[in-house]
């Protein structure tokens, strides 16, 4: 077995090179027809408030999110008390609230999973390569499969980076690419993002969702015209029975020098 202190090293060096994003991102789909549309470059997209309401209207949570692009705010306790002395006044039954910007309602939304190297298992390496799976329990890939599709796209992330910028340059509009943060819903980060009204809230989700490992990308309101971001075709893209994912490996083979 490799021990945590080998793996850390291992995958220090390997970053040298190829940096700290994903391989590959995963696409899970309800139909076959839909991974196609994925590997044709047509990336369908759901406004923010339609991943609120499947929580809200099915109880379904997973792909349902009540909480998409809001920020629950509890306050377990409130007391008023005389600053200057510290005398205590009284206190304030506790409650929640939810902070949302209206605008963000309609942000087209696409969702990935992105696994970077060092989340991953090491299964074994030597001198010349290093053999990684999916860090996902049974029960994990059992939850993914029944709320996410039957099917999964393995999409070749660098083309898939190189072609949401492609695309956004030539619609000249900004964007969100990166990874989502799973976190307390009174997260500090979490707050400054939402009260600055920073593009960066739009990455922040319940902790209980972590198991999903997002990347996602944001786009701005009026740049589709449909429900579809189409990057032109990924031709380096495969897709499969998600059931299949447990048996994948990645192969990083390398070279390796001695001190000279």
């Amino acid at each position: 077995m490799v021990s945590q202190e080998e793996k850390e090293k291992l995958i220090s060096e390997i970053e040298k090179h190829t940096g700290k994003r994903p391989f590959a991102f995963l696409k899970f789909c309800s139909q076959e027809q839909y991974a196609q549309d994925v590997i044709d470059g047509n990336l369908f997209s759901h406004p923010a408030e339609w991943f609120r309401k499947k929580e809200i209207e099915s109880g379904e949570r997973g792909q349902g999110d009540k909480f998409e692009l809001a920020m629950p705010f509890r306050s377990e306790k409130i007391s008023l008390y005389n600053y200057e002395t510290g005398n205590h006044i009284m206190d304030i039954n506790k409650s929640d609230v939810t902070y949302q910007i209206i605008d963000d309602d309609k942000l087209p939304i696409v969702c990935f999973v992105g696994i970077p190297l060092r989340d991953m298992n090491l299964l074994e390496y030597d001198e010349t390569h290093a053999v990684f799976s999916f860090p996902y329990t049974q029960e994990e890939y059992d939850t993914l499969e029944e709320k996410f599709g039957k099917y999964c796209v393995i999409i070749n992330a660098r083309e898939l980076e190189n072609k949401i910028y492609s695309y956004c340059d030539d619609k000249n509009c900004d964007y969100i690419f990166g990874k989502v943060e799973y976190c307390h819903q009174n997260s500090l980060e979490r707050m400054k993002a939402f009260m600055s009204a920073c593009p960066t809230r739009a990455l922040f989700k319940n902790d209980d969702l972590a198991y999903q490992r997002e990347y996602r990308l944001v786009l701005p309101l009026g740049v589709l015209e449909d429900n579809f971001v189409r990057v032109g075709e990924l031709k380096n893209a495969k897709y499969l029975e998600a059931s299949q994912l447990k048996s994948i490996v990645i192969d990083v083979a390398y070279t390796t020098k001695p001190k000279e």
